[in-house]
């Protein structure tokens, strides 16, 4: 049995405001580094066999933060980097809003891509990839740092999800997703489990 756990990366100031990131080198913002702390600390006493990111910098800082606690040397694999989003870097989302293709990414996911950029269905193919490898080497729980879609994209092979609904499953930054491999099926533990509650609902 595989123990699979998923993080995305900490928040950034480019999250905050809109723009489309890919993968330019944005650090965490403070409340990133904050959160990937918090998860550190919730992991601390958990077996880690090895941790995976992708090489992009927001998902390597997370995952350094992380093993500074955990003892863990971090590893990257180009397979687990952020969806392709070509032409679209350094744009805002709200800039997109009425253009087809920005509108198709979320209802077409299998086939619709930025210009110069990726499919949904693309990145599953990469990241699964990166997953497999990494898994045959970890001895003990894999954590792999990466970025909502291809947290998505990973769960939706293993679970067996739909790709063209996936996109509404919530993943928050800095966020756990937990699942285990037994043979030829998966057991989902839990799903955006945040290292700090007040990230869903803030307290009464």
């Amino acid at each position: 049995m595989t123990t699979i756990v998923l993080v995305r990366h900490g928040e950034t100031d480019w999250n905050r405001s809109g723009q489309i990131m890919g993968e330019r080198p944005v650090p965490l913002n403070r409340q990133g580094e904050i959160q990937a702390t918090r998860l550190a600390s919730l992991l601390k006493r958990r077996p880690v066999g090895a941790i995976y990111s992708s090489p992009v910098a927001r998902t390597v800082q997370t995952a350094e933060i992380l093993a500074q606690t955990l003892h863990v040397p971090v590893r990257t694999d180009p397979g687990l980097t952020e969806i392709g989003v070509g032409q679209w870097e350094g744009r805002f989302w709200k800039d997109l809003a009425d253009e087809l293709v920005r509108q198709n990414f979320y209802r077409n996911p299998l086939e619709a891509r930025p210009p110069g950029g990726e499919t949904l269905r693309e990145v599953q193919t990469r990241a699964v990839a990166a997953v497999e490898r990494a898994s045959a080497d970890a001895a003990g729980p894999l954590l792999v740092v990466s970025h909502a879609d291809v947290v998505r994209a990973i769960l939706a092979h293993y679970l067996r999800f739909d790709l063209q609904t996936v996109r509404q499953l919530r993943i928050d930054h800095a966020s756990l997703t937990v699942f285990q491999l037994n043979g030829t099926t998966a057991d989902l533990l839990c799903l955006n489990y945040p290292p700090d509650l007040n990230s869903l609902w803030p307290a009464g």
